[in-house]
């Protein structure tokens, strides 16, 4: 197991090593290094942390991951598996992420999501051919 140190030495060095770590399960689970991790500010490793470490939700790692998009979505996917205000607003800063956070985590329409695909015509058509697929069943 990666001490704190460790872990901040090989953060700095290369974060996707540290990614590596985390889903090698080689990181202990503590509140202590649960929090050096969401603080090294890397939206991945904070995810990766709830996901093989934690294997489960924890409100830091929910933060941590948010910062990203991508991280955001996938934490409310595989971690919380099911809508969450933070990771919605995580989700919603890509027009891409919020389109499919309405069709995977919400399962229908929501005001961010619909909102946040007006930014980019490509999702926001996709949006609303989704939206009225759903009207059809």
């Amino acid at each position: 197991m990666l001490n704190r140190e460790d872990i901040v030495l090989l953060f700095l060095d290369d974060p996707e090593k540290l990614a590596d770590e985390i889903i090698d399960e080689n990181i202990p689970k503590s509140d202590e290094i649960r929090t050096l991790i969401c603080d090294l500010g890397d939206p991945k490793c904070a995810c990766l942390y709830a996901y093989y470490v934690d294997k489960s939700p924890h409100p830091d790692t929910r933060q941590g991951a948010c910062k990203d998009p991508i991280c955001a979505l996938d934490y409310a996917r595989y971690i919380d598996k099911s809508p969450h205000p933070d990771t919605r607003q995580g989700s919603c800063k890509d027009p891409e992420c919020a389109y499919y956070y309405a069709e995977y985590v919400d399962k229908s329409p929501h005001p961010d999501t619909q909102q946040a695909v007006q930014k980019d015509p490509k999702w926001k058509e996709k949006y609303e051919k989704w939206e009225n697929s759903l009207k059809k069943k």
